[in-house]
């Protein structure tokens, strides 16, 4: 017959070890919200689409078309349906989160989605897919061709 020394300690130790589970899960909830790793042969994928200024314009109508609505103009995760989402979207205005994702994971990213963002490999061609991360990388890196040139103190005297 057990005391009741024995049923206090092991009443504790199922609390302590109850409480442990869930710290564990709520870590690895958060970690796989947070963490949206790619697969190491996506990693390594290169983009077969060359960074053209028709690339690019390509890439802004499918970004506009797909993903202004959640992402934002700027890209920067702000865009009318975001407040509306359970996870924040994607900040493509962070040059060390974007120096960090290589092309190849943006590509996954897009291709395979996750809740709330839908995968979009059956909705749009490879070629397609490629050319939204050619427009993504011009959030921190805005091709040349594609930037309107400022006028120059000169011209704006005349």
């Amino acid at each position: 017959m057990p005391t009741q020394g024995t049923e206090t300690k092991s009443r504790a130790l199922y609390f302590v070890a109850l409480f442990g589970i869930i710290v564990l899960g709520s870590v690895a909830l958060i970690y796989g919200v947070s963490h949206w790793a790619a697969e190491q042969k996506a990693r390594k994928m290169p983009n077969p689409v060359p960074q053209t200024e028709e690339s690019f314009k390509a890439g802004m109508k499918i970004y506009t078309d797909h993903c202004v609505q959640c992402h934002g103009d700027k890209g920067d995760g702000k865009g009318q349906k975001s407040a509306q989402l359970s996870v924040e979207p994607g900040n493509f205005t962070d040059p060390r989160k974007m120096r960090d994702l290589t092309d190849g994971q943006l590509y996954w990213q897009i291709s395979q989605g996750r809740n709330p963002m839908p995968g979009f490999d059956d909705k749009l061609t490879p070629i397609e897919r490629w050319q939204a991360v050619n427009y993504i990388r011009g959030f921190v890196n805005p091709p040349h061709a594609a930037v309107p040139q400022q006028p120059t103190a000169s011209k704006q005297l005349q």
